[in-house]
């Protein structure tokens, strides 16, 4: 059993910052602010020269971990805005603390550092905390840190509960709708502003040439003749496992949404149109070579769209639902982009210029 510490170090002034911070914790949202709260919260308290959340993703080939908020002596930073690939992302090998941390699930600690590892309720890793102080956290010290991860946690718990689909895991409809609101807004002009307030370092803003955001609209095929011939329980169990195959198939970073029915989204994180193509066909081509239970073979049809300065979310959707139409009027178990279909003459771009401003 854990001893309890009297928190003794902490005086008057301090005790009133853990209730304030404990007070911020709870009443936040917005999981950008959340983390910056956090690492704000332990290097105040503590009285540690830093404290940074790195974050956690893991592939059969390595575990790789980035910085996502840092608080140092010139405040808290935003490291990951959640839309574009996470810079300065590493193997976990190059962290010999980190590395330990997540074989062991313990805290860690090494002179003055100490790493505190991150698992979520339901037992994903979410990732790590670093505190730097000029000397090794004694033992009050580690239960208050503790105890403010916790509350972290419950928070992030919380957030994932309102923002996840029940039966798929999958993120829901109305987080998808936030998220492609954030991506249009990080991409219209007038973004300085906006990453300011969320204090993302200005070396981080500019987009990489010839990367791109993308939007998958993805559809089981014939999804009410398998309702119709075996059930919903086992039409529940297909969407399942596409849901999981999609996990697998797609980047940790990428985003994924149920958005109805048999409907599926992917927004993909910046990447060029080559591995965009990649990503969707290696994840058509596992879902068709896959024997589901009961049912046997299940394909699935794709049309994605590149997400581009200007567009309305509508357009953006509309682009990517008539590259799957195409889809489906052409033999189905296909992927098609959007932008192919149009530089082939296969499709006519609509012109969906508006007068109504968006941000």
């Amino acid at each position: 059993m854990r001893p309890v510490y009297c928190l003794h170090f902490l005086s008057r002034k301090s005790v009133q910052q853990l209730l304030l911070y404990a007070e911020r914790l709870t009443r936040e949202r917005d999981r950008a602010q959340l983390e910056l709260v956090l690492v704000e919260a332990l290097r105040e308290i503590l009285g540690a020269s830093g404290a940074s959340l790195l974050k956690l993703t893991q592939t059969p080939e390595e575990s790789l971990v980035w910085p996502a908020a840092v608080c140092d002596a010139n405040g808290p930073q935003l490291h990951d805005d959640g839309l574009s690939l996470p810079e300065d992302m590493a193997s976990i090998e190059y962290y010999p603390l980190l590395e330990a941390g997540l074989q062991s699930g313990q805290m860690q600690a090494a002179g003055d550092t100490t790493v505190f590892p991150l698992r979520k309720a339901d037992g994903d890793w979410f990732g790590f905390v670093e505190i730097a102080a000029a000397h090794a956290l004694d033992g009050a010290q580690v239960v208050v840190a503790e105890r403010l991860l916790a509350i972290f946690l419950n928070m992030i718990a919380l957030l994932d509960y309102s923002e996840v689909d029940t039966l798929t895991g999958l993120l829901n409809r109305k987080t998808f709708d936030e998220y492609l609101m954030r991506i249009l807004s990080s991409l219209s002009a007038g973004d300085d502003s906006r990453l300011e307030a969320r204090h993302l370092p200005r070396r981080r803003r500019a987009p990489v040439p010839g990367q791109d955001h993308w939007l998958g609209v993805v559809d089981i095929d014939h999804f009410k003749r398998i309702n119709d011939n075996f059930g919903h329980l086992i039409g529940d169990e297909v969407l399942l496992l596409v849901a999981t195959m999609m996990k697998a198939a797609f980047r940790n970073i990428d985003k994924l949404f149920r958005f109805g029915g048999e409907e599926f989204v992917v927004l993909l994180k910046p990447t060029e149109a080559e591995h965009a193509h990649i990503a969707f066909e290696r994840f058509r081509h596992d879902v068709a070579a896959r024997d589901f239970p009961q049912v046997g073979r299940v394909t699935v049809s794709t049309g994605y769209a590149r997400i581009r300065l200007g567009d309305q979310p509508s357009a953006i959707l509309d682009n990517a639902d008539d590259a799957l139409y195409w889809v489906k009027e052409n033999g189905r178990n296909q992927i098609a982009s959007y932008e192919t279909l149009v530089a082939d003459g296969r499709l006519t771009h609509k012109d969906m210029d508006s007068d109504v401003e968006f941000f």
